[in-house]
């Protein structure tokens, strides 16, 4: 990481594009105030991070494709810390770009990794010195494996984490720690911890046939729901370098939460959530609020407030990503209007716990996902 901060010096001369002609976001109910916050977009042609300031009430947006390379055909994002990585693929390797929310400071690693038929790429992932790949070896197996790489010196381990698995989620990394989640031969969710500075797998967990869902809170400790009948839940909050139990306890929801990593938060009590709404349903999911303590649930009602910005842009809107900013006690929300072929414009939406709207932010970009 300090390699990337000392990059950043060398970014100071670059562009940055705001969203209007004066720099200023459009933002409806003037009285309101938007917090800190950074998104990533695109359009038809470019990957973007905007970054608004509370202080100076205005937006920036630093065009991530033309100043660092960054692909818009990317595959998969990730964010450890301040740092997002925006893996890609062409002529059969893949490449990464590490970026620094704060410095604006890139490093490239193209082509770390050439594919072979022995191995079957699953998942990329990435600290602030390694990058991890998830794989299945040898071909035609299910047996999982991490590759721990060393992108100065292209130094590698490979990790055996479990023989004949069915499925493997994407990870978690924080400090040191990847959280491997996925099912074994007989579809029980296991959970491995893998201490990546020493290559070695430290504890699995067995979940059973329990549907098992996690999250890194803000205190980069690891929180697992489990249920097996999507009502009554047990959570466990563990301390991420030795899954030692910090908290644990029961409650009842009548929600399906999906196996794998979910987005969520649990701040005091209240578990801040996607709630994922029965299909057929104009909406996919929408944010919600569980009180633990008081067993009381408050779903925001999404498709009234995303019915009324639709009147009031005259056009149909798509959520696009949906997470809670805890510092500022606001849900963010991302959606692209349904505009003609070739208009990629966007927007945020804030909305309180209590599901009241505070602000629209309109971008001439689509965001698509919401800086932790």
């Amino acid at each position: 990481m300090s390699k990337l901060r000392l990059l950043g010096l060398l970014f100071a001369f670059v562009l940055i594009w705001g969203c209007s002609n004066d720099d200023s976001p459009d933002i409806d109910d003037a009285g309101s105030r938007l917090p800190d916050f950074q998104i990533i977009g695109e359009d038809g042609s470019s990957i973007y991070k905007y970054t608004y300031s509370a202080a100076a009430e205005e937006g920036t947006t630093l065009d991530l494709t033309a100043s660092n390379g960054v692909a818009r055909q990317y595959i998969t994002l990730r964010q450890t810390g301040d740092l997002l990585s925006f893996f890609s693929f062409a002529s059969d390797s893949f490449s990464v770009i590490l970026h620094d929310v704060v410095t604006s400071a890139s490093l490239s690693y193209p082509n770390f990794y050439n594919v072979t038929d022995e191995r079957a790429i699953t998942w990329g992932s990435n600290s602030e010195s390694q990058l991890f790949l998830g794989f299945y070896s040898p071909r035609g197996t299910r047996n999982y494996s991490v590759r721990i790489i060393d992108p100065e010196t292209s130094d590698f381990t490979d990790v055996q984490v479990e023989f004949n698995t069915t499925r493997a989620f994407s990870p978690l990394y924080a400090n040191g720690r990847l959280v491997l989640l996925y099912r074994d031969s007989v579809e029980n969710y296991r959970l491995a911890l893998l201490d990546t500075d020493n290559a070695t797998l430290l504890q699995t967990l067995d979940f059973g046939s329990a549907t098992t869902s996690i999250f890194l809170n803000n205190f980069d400790e690891l929180v697992v729901l489990s249920s097996t009948d999507q009502s009554n839940y047990q959570y466990s909050v563990y301390d991420l370098q030795n899954l030692a139990v910090q908290e644990e306890g029961n409650f009842m929801l009548n929600k399906f939460f999906p196996g794998g990593p979910l987005e969520a938060n649990l701040v005091d009590d209240k578990l801040f959530y996607l709630n994922f709404f029965a299909q057929p349903y104009p909406l996919t999911s929408g944010p919600a609020v569980f009180d633990l303590s008081l067993s009381e649930d408050r779903v925001i009602d999404m498709l009234g407030i995303v019915q009324q910005n639709e009147a009031e842009l005259d056009n149909s809107i798509v959520l696009t990503d949906i997470h809670y900013l805890e510092d500022a006690e606001l849900f963010a929300v991302g959606y692209a209007v349904d505009g003609p072929p070739g208009t990629w414009d966007g927007g945020m939406l804030f909305i309180r716990p209590d599901g009241q709207q505070i602000s629209r932010l309109e971008l001439p970009f689509v965001p698509t996902y919401v800086v932790h």
